[in-house]
């Protein structure tokens, strides 16, 4: 299947910080990552940005813009060099018809997101700051993959955008979480050494 994309896609390299798609542009690609990181984000007011979702290696993302033609609902920013894989939306949607297998990875996305959003959800309907960090957290925890000690690569700017906090209260919130022994501060950087008690405390 990753040799078919490969096929059709096309393969194009984006900087830090630079953008991929801007909210409300058509709909023209669906992009799959090769390697990197991208955020989704929105921008409600002048200097305030909102990260809505983060991708990586492996992941597709946009789909739901890319099936129907509208428009791109946030906007798409490479948070460091990332090579990306783009899908152009006349061979995606014939991809869809014609690979079962494409069609149903496409579903089990659709799947995962919808959880996301509804997990997302109910963490900002939650007051405690320290219990949306650390929903975020572990969300970004399993994004990673990776068998613990686990350590956080987002800044804490990012983390508090992800949670619809200031920054200086995502600093507050980790420190406490830090207090509680849920996690570690290492030359800055938030490290789960076991990550089953932070989902016990926010239980």
């Amino acid at each position: 299947m990753l040799q078919k994309l490969k096929e059709l896609g096309r393969k194009k390299t984006f900087t830090e910080g630079e953008e991929i798609f801007a909210e409300n542009q058509r709909a023209e690609f669906l992009p799959i990552i090769l390697n990197g990181k991208i955020k989704m984000v929105r921008f409600p007011e002048v200097g305030k940005e909102v990260i809505i979702g983060v991708f990586q290696t492996g992941e597709m993302f946009a789909i739901p813009p890319v099936f129907d033609g509208k428009k791109y609902p946030s906007t798409a920013i490479a948070m460091e060099e990332t090579q990306l894989l783009l899908l152009y939306r006349k061979d995606f949607l014939q991809l869809l018809k014609n690979s079962s297998e494409f069609s149903f990875a496409v579903i089990n996305w659709m799947c995962e997101m919808l959880r996301e959003k509804t997990a997302t959800i109910n963490n900002l309907a939650t007051s405690s700051p320290e219990h949306r960090i650390g929903h975020i957290l572990l969300y970004l925890v399993e994004k990673e993959n990776v068998q613990a000690p686990v350590k956080i690569s987002l800044r804490r700017q990012d983390i508090a955008e992800m949670a619809g906090l200031t920054t200086e209260t995502t600093i507050r919130a980790v420190r406490k979480l830090a207090d509680k022994n849920l996690l570690k501060i290492v030359h800055g950087k938030i490290i789960l050494d076991e990550p089953q008690s932070l989902r016990d405390f926010l239980q």
